[in-house]
């Protein structure tokens, strides 16, 4: 045992641990509790955080962890740098496209007597 003036309590009585340097590396010393330590992470993919994409408005993109499984995320683009005539473009990209009306015509000049020939009777 330890007492609080770093003499060790043994079977002889009190001794220094500076006399003892067995006893002195062979017990652990704490000053305190608190400790801490910060590092990089060692993984490219861990825990409930997925390596994704990241698109920013300008076309420029980065790499990031992302708590859902997605490959890209592409952030919206700001209106309020746009020009008027960019703006235009990007309003007439997003409107829904027409769909074509197609009229299906397949004419009904087939003779069937022409293919009589193949029927069976």
């Amino acid at each position: 045992r330890i007492a609080e003036n770093g003499f060790v309590l043994s079977r002889l009585g009190f001794l220094n641990i500076s006399q003892v340097p067995a006893i002195r590396t062979s017990l652990p010393i704490r000053e305190n509790s608190n400790a801490a330590s910060v590092t990089k992470i060692k993984r490219t993919c861990f825990a409930k955080m997925y390596p994704t994409l990241l698109v920013f408005p300008d076309g420029s993109t980065a790499n990031i962890r992302y708590k859902e499984p997605r490959k890209i995320i592409k952030l919206p683009l700001d209106f309020s740098k746009l020009s008027e005539t960019q703006k235009k473009i990007v309003l007439a990209n997003r409107k829904p496209k027409q769909k074509l009306e197609v009229i299906e015509d397949f004419g009904n000049t087939v003779d069937l007597n022409e293919y009589s020939k193949f029927f069976k009777k």
